[in-house]
């Protein structure tokens, strides 16, 4: 058998998803890299510090292991950790922010005027989403908002991502809607609307976010679609305003 492996030929349509499958998993694993440069920014690691385990980031962030698997293998072979087996993965070298001038020069796939975009289409959609589902939510809905609340109150009261409850109640929020065009629409973006969030999860103002979900939670059960629209509209203008605080802190925007 010849020892040069030759990629299989692929039909046109198989060829396209199998070359999106390899974009997606770049974006995923260079925005795990960016949750763990900030993680160490943020948590003030120290040379010898250990960080979230590959299972922990899995849960975490709700991504693939090979994706964080990836993002930990290229930053140890940048020398910025280390894997010691059957120990776990510890900071390796103290980073200087100054010296990545720019995180989308480091990470090409963080695209903030996307990202930026992204949230600016999440408040056009969402705050009319909190208006409907006020109006029209039920006791189904009412009750996994409630589990995402106490998810939510466990990963702030840790200090870990909110990522998981935060979707999930939005998520939940949309289908309260009962209006299969917006769960439709909702669904379709939610995977690009989980990146920005991995982006910029240790930059959560996460007080702030437990504050607007809780009020939001309490105005739809309330039917105050008004003020549930309100709310939702203060929530994501807060996640902008964190969002462009990052980019500033990283020299990126």
């Amino acid at each position: 058998m010849d020892g040069n492996l030759v990629r299989p030929v692929i039909p046109d349509n198989e060829e396209k998803l199998y070359a999106q499958g390899e974009t997606n998993m770049i974006v995923v694993s260079e925005t795990v890299q960016k949750f763990l440069l900030d993680y160490i920014r943020k948590k003030g690691l120290q040379t010898g510090d250990k960080l979230p385990s590959e299972r922990e980031l899995v849960q975490l962030l709700e991504v693939g292991r090979s994706s964080v698997r990836e993002a930990i293998q290229i930053l140890a072979e940048k020398g910025i950790i280390e894997k010691k087996p059957g120990k776990g993965t510890y900071l390796k070298t103290k980073i200087h922010y100054n010296k990545l001038k720019d995180i989308t020069t480091w990470l090409p796939s963080i695209d903030v005027n996307q990202s930026l975009d992204l949230l600016e289409f999440r408040k056009g959609i969402e705050v009319k989403i909190a208006f409907l589902a006020a109006k029209r939510r039920d006791e189904a809905c009412i009750k996994k908002m409630e589990k995402s609340m106490d998810d939510l109150a466990v990963c702030v009261a840790n200090g870990t991502s909110i990522i998981v409850p935060d979707l999930d109640f939005h998520g939940t929020l949309a289908i309260a809607t009962q209006n299969d065009v917006i769960v439709n629409v909702y669904q379709s973006v939610v995977e690009n609307f989980k990146k920005v969030r991995m982006e910029m999860a240790i930059n959560d103002d996460v007080e702030h976010a437990y504050y607007y979900h809780k009020e939001i939670l309490k105005a739809v059960k309330e039917k105050d679609a008004e003020r549930s629209s309100i709310l939702m509209q203060r929530h994501l203008e807060d996640v902008q305003f964190n969002y462009r605080t990052m980019l500033s802190e990283l020299g990126a925007k």
